[in-house]
């Protein structure tokens, strides 16, 4: 699994920064919009009558589709720490966000970098969670069968 864990990843990446700038139709706007008071997109979508497919898309969407990120500790567990993913993800991820703004391709939102790092969070606990319980499946027999 560990093995292919980085190229999959590779390409969700960029699947993900597609559909960030270009996915949908997604058309530069005449003017970028920035979204920087924390949790107002959030309450939003709980305390308004929003579809449920768009609350889906927009929180749930927001959280599922970055908990992968946390899992790159089957990388490597020296260069992709809980503490250095921790700092480094948020950053990466406004890096995103301002870049949708500068370039009119979205919305740059403090709420989606909370729920992107909420995500990657949730991907690493589970990452450690199957880790603990599987390692001997997931992680040992790959070495013993990289030498047969």
């Amino acid at each position: 699994m560990k093995r292919y864990y980085g190229p999959l990843l590779g390409f969700y990446t960029v699947f993900l920064l597609y559909m960030m700038f270009y996915g949908c139709g997604r058309l530069p706007g005449p003017i970028g919009y920035l979204q920087l008071h924390p949790f107002r997109t959030i309450n939003m979508f709980f305390s308004s009558n929003v579809a449920a497919q768009h609350f889906a898309v927009n929180i749930i969407g927001n959280i599922v589709v970055f908990m992968p990120f946390g899992w790159l500790g089957l990388l490597s567990q020296k260069y992709f720490s809980f503490p250095k993913l921790l700092i480094g993800f948020p950053i990466a991820i406004a890096i995103i966000e301002l870049t949708q703004y500068w370039s009119h391709r979205g919305t740059a939102d403090i709420d989606d970098l909370f729920l992107n790092t909420v995500g990657m969070i949730l991907g690493y606990l589970f990452y450690s969670l199957v880790k603990y319980f599987y390692e001997d499946w997931m992680f040992e027999r790959e070495s013993t069968m990289e030498y047969a």
